[in-house]
């Protein structure tokens, strides 16, 4: 089982992770070694959401790209998440977002645990880049994936410009012929508004 709890800031939409574990499902064929690669494909068994009353369950249905029983990887239910935060952004609609993944062997079965706040409670608090860690890549160096991006110590974080670092990190493994799937998680350790970005790499 893989646990992600979100806090969503309406003004900014980006997802920032406070926690996350991995562990096996009692009952369940699980993966021994955690959970499957990023871009491995999963039948999507179940997804369900619970807490939203301001956003209906069919709003944020509308936005995901996917659905009940149709193929999916970890990365386009990341992806998905997005997707949700952006609708609770364009409502002005600040949100706790919690999620839990649990695989089954070649299925997995999601559900999304969102607590929302009043529009007017959403704050528009800038986010500052603390620090940037890349975890798995081997072949491109630190360094390498540091001047293919932007974001510095100090930077201020917006999704688009996460995003545009994601993608500049995806063109300098294409530049170098290693392919990658590529996943960025913000977190706030300290729990104020200062943000360590890690870059999840799955080198091919």
């Amino acid at each position: 089982m893989r646990t992600r709890h979100l806090l969503a800031r309406s003004a900014l939409a980006v997802a920032i992770a406070t926690g996350f574990a991995a562990a096996s499902v009692p009952g369940q064929e699980a993966f021994a070694a955690g959970p499957p690669p990023a871009n491995q494909p999963l039948k999507l068994k179940s997804l369900v959401i619970s807490g939203n009353k301001q956003v209906s369950t069919d709003e944020i249905l509308a936005a995901l790209p996917f659905h009940q029983g149709d193929t999916v990887t970890r990365n386009q239910i990341d992806a998905g998440v997005q997707d949700v935060m952006g609708v609770y952004q364009k409502k002005n609609v600040g949100l706790k977002f919690g999620e839990k993944l649990k695989f089954a062997g070649s299925a997995v079965n999601v559900e999304w645990m969102i607590e929302e706040q009043a529009p007017q409670a959403a704050r528009q608090v800038a986010l500052v880049v603390d620090r940037i860690v890349f975890q798995g890549n081997k072949k491109l160096s630190d360094a390498d994936l540091t001047a293919a991006t932007r974001l510095r110590p100090g930077s201020t974080i917006d999704q688009a410009a996460m995003a545009a670092d994601q993608q500049a990190v995806q063109q300098a493994y294409k530049k170098h012929n290693v392919s990658a799937a590529i996943g960025v998680v913000p977190s706030q350790p300290a729990g104020d508004n200062h943000v360590v970005l890690t870059y999840q790499i799955t080198e091919k």
